[in-house]
């Protein structure tokens, strides 16, 4: 049976990100659903969440860069759905406070001015990652994230201790934020490929 992808973006990006090209060039076989989503987390949340229900009698991955790893990786302590998260943003609360005051321009050309709001909202989100990992709502072998050692904007000695207290399977690249050269990655790496097309349920 044919995979759903559910590609959630990063913060300020849209759902025509590189990601989702990649699997569009790869895998044209399956389904792709990548959504644009606004700023406000539990919005998104609400959105994915709506997506995922929508679909969960098929098998879905979830597929997250970013801080749509950190929502993929939501959905999965929610729903149970394999999430493959790609340079996962998992402190959204301290990354959105180190800002406070910026203006973050978006790809679709809107912009906020970051507010103790954002922050307020993102630590609200981080709690139910949180908690979803100290109540072992982790299926093991249904994450699996791709980490670049080389990252500018996350600690990912962080990033790897909470994904590692989740039981998730790493793999590191030598790779920036972006993560350059994904559509090879998600084409040529027998891990990652087999994590995409295994329907896991």
């Amino acid at each position: 049976m044919k995979n759903i992808f559910i590609n959630i973006h990063g913060f300020g990006s849209s759902g025509a990100n590189s990601k989702a090209a990649a699997l569009i060039k790869n895998y044209p076989d399956h389904e792709l659903i990548s959504p644009d989503l606004p700023a406000d987390p539990l919005e998104c949340l609400e959105i994915i969440d709506a997506i995922v229900v929508g679909n969960i009698e098929r098998p879905i991955v979830m597929q997250g860069s970013s801080m749509g790893g950190l929502y993929s990786m939501i959905m999965h302590i929610r729903h149970g759905v394999p999430a493959l998260l790609i340079n996962p943003a998992l402190t959204p609360a301290t990354l959105v406070r180190n800002r406070l005051g910026e203006t973050y321009e978006f790809a679709n050309g809107d912009s906020i001015v970051i507010a103790q709001e954002h922050v307020d909202r993102f630590a609200i989100a981080e709690k139910e990652l949180e908690e979803g990992i100290a109540e072992n709502k982790i299926k093991q072998g249904h994450l699996l994230a791709l980490i670049g050692e080389q990252d500018e904007l996350l600690d990912q000695n962080i990033m790897k201790s909470i994904l590692k207290r989740a039981g998730a399977e790493i793999i590191s690249y030598d790779n920036d934020h972006q993560f350059q050269g994904y559509d090879e990655v998600s084409l040529t790496d027998e891990r990652v490929k087999e994590f995409l097309l295994s329907g896991r349920g």
